[in-house]
């Protein structure tokens, strides 16, 4: 048999914790805001420095399948049914190479210039959306 003491405690100790967690929620939300509003400049720079390294070196830097992969074979004995099994799998893991790549550079830099184009208004973009998360908190 529980005590009055202990019957008020629980809940109470239950209210508390779920008032954390919201106050951790709304805490965190800001955090969300500013980084949704950030990820395509982040994204656009990424993609810059790739391009400028591209040109500098003359090539790319590309990953692909190198199209071999393992081959193994499985014996399985013994299952909940009492079943025994043979099986042969063949090329399922292909490993991952990379390596240069041919580009075109007249291609490359008209991609560049495009994104350096965009830059300055995504920046302005983002910082208003920044901006605006920062204001709506208060």
């Amino acid at each position: 048999m529980r005590s009055p003491v202990t019957s008020v405690l629980l809940p109470a100790r239950l209210v508390a914790l779920l008032a954390l967690l919201a106050l951790a929620g709304c805490a965190a939300q800001p955090a969300a805001c500013t980084s949704s509003a950030a990820r395509d400049l982040r994204t656009l720079d990424t993609l810059i420095a790739e391009s400028r390294q591209n040109l500098a070196r003359g090539y790319a830097v590309g990953s692909g399948n190198s199209g071999r992969g393992n081959t193994s074979v499985n014996f399985c004995m013994g299952n909940s049914t009492g079943n025994v099994g043979l099986s042969f799998c063949s090329g399922g893991n292909p490993t991952r190479r990379s390596g240069p790549v041919a580009i075109d550079l007249d291609a490359e830099r008209a991609k560049l210039e495009s994104m350096l184009q965009q830059r300055p208004a995504l920046a302005s973009r983002a910082a208003a959306d920044a901006a605006a998360c920062t204001s709506a908190r208060g």
